[in-house]
């Protein structure tokens, strides 16, 4: 079980352009975390720092776990699939329990894959070829291939950004059990304010060159505050759950997420 991740003092760079230069932050299990700002602001990019795929010019990640080894569980906002992959959902989830050496899922990973995909509802389109999914049945599919490992710590790169409100809502929810049940960290990027507001139990504000972490998801009613990260301020609609597009701003300095 995860007991913290502990980001201190973080900088990274790319080609001159400064992403972060002191950035620090701290997620426990159990809690959900979201990350907000405009594009290009770097959201992706500490994703990639947690996750090793990037190296920071300086400071530290550390995930403090009672495993040898953490766990993390990670899912993309989109895939390339192609629609003609013959590859059931079933076998496509079960990429994600790395067997080792053998070349077939043990007794104990067969029955994991059994109770993910129950608890994601993906057991109704099990057979059915993953490129053949719906966009909501994909996420559910990646999601589901996130967690059959049962992970310490899921991260999510705007998985919700091409789902229609009651998907993402769905979406969300199996999440949110996830963290309170399982005792499973969430690090959600979103530019839905709506969903972060709901779910959020703490959120940061980023920009490049400054981040905010708050302790309310309350910031999303002060404009003020908005307006210092985004060149509009964003509108939280109470009613529909749906990206806005002023949250859709054009990238910031470059092309960094």
């Amino acid at each position: 079980m995860l007991r913290n991740l502990q980001v201190d003092h973080l900088q990274v760079s790319f080609n001159g352009q400064e992403v972060y230069t002191n950035l620090s932050l701290n997620v426990s299990a159990g809690e959900l975390f979201a990350v907000i700002g405009p594009n290009g602001a770097g959201k992706s990019t500490l994703l990639k720092c947690i996750l090793g795929l990037l190296k920071p010019q300086s400071g530290s990640i550390r995930i403090e776990t009672d495993h040898k080894k953490a766990i993390v569980g990670y899912v993309p906002q989109s895939r390339a699939i192609d629609d003609e992959a013959p590859i059931e959902t079933k076998d496509f989830i079960s990429l994600g329990q790395c067997s080792g050496l053998l070349p077939w899922l043990s007794k104990k990973e067969r029955a994991s894959l059994q109770e993910i995909m129950h608890f994601t509802d993906t057991t109704r389109f099990a057979k059915k070829a993953i490129g053949k999914l719906s966009g909501g049945e994909r996420q559910r599919a990646f999601l589901a291939q996130a967690l059959v490992r049962y992970p310490d710590l899921l991260l999510l790169d705007e998985s919700t950004a091409n789902l229609d409100p009651e998907a993402q809502k769905e979406m969300m929810e199996l999440v949110k059990r996830v963290a309170r049940e399982w005792n499973v960290a969430v690090i959600f990027i979103s530019h839905d304010l709506s969903l972060v507001k709901e779910y959020a139990d703490r959120l940061m504000l980023i920009a490049p060159g400054r981040h905010e972490i708050s302790e309310s998801t309350a910031i999303l009613d002060q404009p003020e505050k908005l307006r210092q990260y985004y060149r509009k301020v964003p509108e939280v609609d109470e009613e529909h759950a749906v990206p806005l597009d002023s949250f859709h701003d054009r990238p910031l300095n470059g092309t960094v997420r």
